[in-house]
């Protein structure tokens, strides 16, 4: 097991300071190679702590098949909604699947060489493709189900959040809209992540529920002089790892390279309800609504037949 330190400040403590990562276990992030169910539960899922699994589904089928000619094959003509993403301002368009792949197999450099521009780059992000084309499930054995909530394992793939994209596409730093837990795989490409916990908020210029305006890339200190007191990781997430960062976990992602992965929000009973108490700090209605259909799926244990059909919405949620 290795540990991925996060970098210390020299100036004086406040809001922002190591000590409140401290409290919250957040003083490193493991990267392992194996973690069984009871452990990833115990030590990483139920103590809100981050993990990398290395290799996590790199025996996968779809670490070898999955690539954007892959996906022009076997659902080109599935129109799917592409987003431009300029901080929080989100622009949506609607491209069949094989006129995306096309794009990203020949897309060109600009006439200078300059590099694509993130805020100009159509990306395939966050759509429920594994629950539209239901057998790429099938490319994804054997699935760690015991990691998520009784509510979700058995048909897991319908709430999975499917991305591809190019190279310098970009997500600003945000929380997750529900504050789910997330458990991220990447099966093609690689991605950096840059992540804060849930304490350092403060320092990052939130703007509206969950976006802000600080770049981690490229901080602006005369404008957020606070997030010199913050202390951010960043962690290369390559074909084959799995990460898992809990609910409220700030994060910034660059893909390094043409990226294919997806992701699973889910939530434990203790973070739904605790997701529901932050209901009168901003929280959208929409999403209010969201975490207490969820609360009857995972705290009342309301039978999915039941509950999906007024929670997949959320899946094409844009936030």
């Amino acid at each position: 097991m290795t540990e991925l330190k996060f970098a210390t400040s020299t100036q004086a403590p406040h809001d922002c300071s190591l000590s409140s990562l401290e409290d919250s276990g957040w003083s490193s992030v493991p990267t392992v190679t194996e973690l069984s169910d009871g452990e990833f539960a115990t030590n990483y899922r139920d103590a809100m702590r981050p993990v990398l699994l290395r290799n996590g589904c790199a025996a996968w089928s779809a670490c070898r098949r999955w690539s954007p000619q892959y996906f022009s094959e076997i659902a080109g003509e599935l129109t799917i909604p592409v987003k431009t993403l300029d901080h929080g301002d989100i622009r949506l368009t609607s491209w069949k699947l094989s006129e995306y792949t096309r794009f990203l197999t020949e897309q060109l450099p600009s006439d200078d060489g300059a590099p694509l521009n993130p805020r100009a780059v159509p990306y395939c992000h966050d759509i429920p493709l594994l629950g539209l084309v239901e057998s790429l499930a099938q490319d994804c054995q054997p699935f760690p189900g015991e990691y998520l909530s009784a509510w979700y394992r058995r048909h897991w793939w319908r709430y999975s959040q499917f991305f591809m994209g190019p190279a310098g596409t970009v997500t600003p730093l945000h929380f997750d809209t529900l504050l789910s837990h997330n458990l991220f795989f990447q099966i093609y490409g690689e991605k950096q992540f840059t992540i804060l916990p849930p304490s350092q908020a403060t320092c990052c210029g939130r703007r509206g529920w969950r976006w802000f305006d600080v770049d981690p890339e490229q901080p602006d200190y005369m404008r957020f002089p606070e997030y010199e007191q913050a202390t951010p990781i960043v962690i290369t997430v390559s074909a084959g790892d799995m990460l898992y960062m809990p609910p409220g976990t700030l994060h910034h992602v660059r893909s390094l390279s043409t990226s294919i992965s997806f992701n699973i929000d889910f939530h434990t009973r203790r973070s739904v309800l605790d997701a529901l108490t932050q209901a009168n700090k901003g929280m959208p209605i929409e999403v209010i609504c969201y975490n207490a259909i969820t609360a009857l799926g995972v705290t009342a244990e309301i039978p999915e037949r039941i509950t999906f059909p007024l929670y997949r919405p959320y899946l094409s949620y844009v936030s």
